[in-house]
């Protein structure tokens, strides 16, 4: 952290890891690659509250390629007209640009209004990347399209109201994306025209829980979808020690197509010496057309996960920290997805170091 003026500050942390990633069976394969972000916040008073900006930012469109991670059953993607599958797409070169403004009105109410060129929306549970449960873990969560892939909207608008412990928001966004992760910023026929409210509470002994709504019109590229309805709902603790998220995520497409739902449970272990224990377990409905097949199966097929990893303190010195880790997922398919995926549990490794700052 460094000091601007009186009053201000300037905040900056950052993660990087560097990972071999190995899946395996009929759609296995390997990317010796890096996994990484940063972060930047200033801030401090003004005009009678307190005006922060963010920045957030990543290489992986280079260190990843267009082609993201090694993981199985993952949504596929577009990038430049061609399906990718069983992969995590990359992070964008810019996931946030934004700016707030929050002001206390009395002991117990404060107002707040944030807006954005590229953020998140008040939609979901606080995105991975943020995360206490997740901050030692490089691997995407699988049910990231039902909860959390908002968080790097092209336009956001939100407005906050917080009383006591409850913290009441609700955002419009644009929720049009790019199908090439090299774009920086897009804004092709963008319109505020999705829409969203969450309220947190904030229960004591580093516990918050939340639900949130959020209305998405179709989209054709990018994350491309049928008009959906989101809901969200998940409680949230955060600790020096226990680190720990249970998250509910369902898309309700507008019409006759049922609910998809994704639900996650996800926790950090931080033990004496500084080694780190993470794990991750899941349950995801994906569709036919996300895992990109096509044949005799249901529209709709129930899949899951369950993730376990652990990182070793090897080197820290001032603020820089290095830990080695290496973590294994096993999946679980129906039997009509094990012709396609070899196994009913086709499993996946990864090794690591990860450098935080």
């Amino acid at each position: 952290m460094h000091a601007a003026q009186p009053g201000w500050h300037i905040a900056w942390h950052g993660t990087a890891f560097v990972q071999y990633a190995r899946t395996f069976e009929t759609r296995g394969t390997y990317q010796f690659g890096s996994v990484n972000r940063v972060m930047v916040q200033a801030g401090g008073p003004a005009a009678g509250g307190v005006v922060r900006f963010d920045f957030m930012g990543s290489a992986e469109p280079l260190t990843l390629t267009k082609r993201g991670v090694p993981q199985l059953l993952q949504a596929s993607f577009h990038v430049d007209g061609e399906t990718i599958t069983d992969r995590a797409h990359p992070s964008p070169w810019i996931m946030e640009l934004a700016g707030s403004y929050e002001r206390a009105w009395g002991s117990d109410v404060a107002v707040s209004l944030y807006a954005a060129a590229i953020g998140e929306p008040a939609l979901g549970p606080p995105v991975y990347l943020h995360r206490a449960s997740a901050a030692a873990n490089p691997v995407v969560p699988l049910g990231h399209h039902l909860q959390d892939d908002t968080h790097s909207s092209y336009g956001v608008v939100s407005a906050g109201v917080r009383w006591q412990s409850l913290h009441v928001e609700a955002s419009a966004f644009n929720e049009r994306q790019p199908e090439n992760s090299n774009t920086v910023f897009y804004y092709d026929g963008a319109r505020l025209d999705a829409y969203a409210g969450r309220a947190t509470i904030a229960a004591g002994a580093g516990w918050s829980v939340f639900g949130s709504y959020g209305y998405m019109p179709a989209m054709t590229a990018g994350h491309s979808h049928a008009a959906q309805h989101r809901i969200g709902a998940g409680a949230i603790r955060t600790s020096p020690a226990w680190s720990f998220s249970a998250v509910y995520g369902a898309n309700d497409p507008v019409g006759s197509d049922r609910p998809r739902r994704a639900l996650l449970f996800e926790a950090e272990h931080h033990s004496f010496g500084g080694g780190v224990l993470f794990g991750r377990a899941e349950f995801v409905q994906r569709t036919a057309e996300e895992l990109a097949l096509v044949g005799s199966i249901n529209a709709v097929q129930d899949v899951g996960a369950v993730q376990l990893g652990y990182g070793w303190n090897v080197l820290a010195r001032g603020r820089v920290t290095t830990r080695l880790g290496a973590h294994a997922t096993l999946d679980a398919v129906t039997p009509q997805l094990e012709p396609f995926y070899g196994t009913r549990t086709p499993l996946a490794l990864g090794v690591h170091a990860q450098v935080s700052w």
